[in-house]
């Protein structure tokens, strides 16, 4: 255990206590068919960080295009030379969640259904089991700071992406689409959300979980009504969440 973390058996509360957060660069938007590129773990506590864990990914022969490149800054040729092979990197990702999972802390995801689907499909290419299996018995708990600014404040105008909500909350980022600093981010604003309404603490972790989950389905219906009322009668919106269901998966 680093310098800074919580020793098992002395946690507070799952608001006041250590959290663990999750953030992927990729190849691209698809989480069905693009890889992941890099990764973080980012363990904090109140909102700060104590411990970090990246990794860079080789997908192979799947290449970083350069619009990829343009947003995280990792070209091809760096991550075929230093980069673990992306099936590795998705086994020591999911062996962190688990740890944390199994300690009981929440798992902190900024869009959520993007980064643990993409999770997901790594796994499901090199592995059988899902995702939410990894952590044993012990469930998966995700915190998703867009979600819960959503759902929390739905009048708000503006753009909701989290170099927003870091504005909006007062965080400071220390460089978008960097995968520790986005993590870092995505957990010092949830802990930000989760000071602001004192509703939040009152629920136990897997409760919020649960109402994230619901209003994800809410959030879903309002996107696809806007898409339709704009000139999209045939918009459908997958209201899944933390993850999508598994289907097909691209090799």
């Amino acid at each position: 255990m680093a310098a800074g973390r919580t020793a098992r058996g002395c946690r507070v509360s799952w608001w006041a206590d250590e959290w663990a957060a999750l953030d992927f660069e990729t190849t691209g938007l698809d989480p069905e068919s693009d890889r992941i590129v890099s990764g973080a773990v980012v363990w904090t506590s109140r909102g700060v960080p104590v411990e970090r864990r990246t990794w860079l990914a080789d997908a192979g022969r799947q290449p970083i295009p350069a619009d990829a490149t343009a947003v995280h800054g990792i070209h091809e040729r760096h991550a075929h030379r230093y980069g673990r092979p992306v099936g590795v990197v998705a086994e020591m990702i999911a062996a962190a969640l688990a740890e944390a999972a199994i300690d009981g802390l929440p798992i902190v995801v900024a869009n959520a259904p993007y980064d643990l689907t993409m999770h997901d499909r790594e796994l499901a290419r090199h592995f059988s089991f899902p995702l939410d299996t990894w952590a044993g018995s012990k469930p998966i708990h995700v915190l998703d700071p867009l979600l819960l600014d959503w759902a929390l404040d739905q009048r708000r105008e503006g753009r909701r992406r989290l170099v927003d909500l870091c504005e909006y909350y007062e965080v400071q980022h220390a460089g978008p689409h960097c995968a520790d600093a986005d993590a870092a981010a995505a957990a010092a604003v949830t802990y930000r959300i989760v000071g602001e309404y004192p509703g939040l603490r009152q629920m136990s972790l897997a409760q919020v979980h649960e109402a994230q989950v619901g209003w994800a389905v809410e959030r879903a219906e309002a996107r696809q009504a806007h898409k339709r009322r704009n000139g999209d009668p045939a918009a459908v919106v997958d209201g899944s969440w933390p993850l999508i269901p598994r289907q097909g998966v691209a090799s």
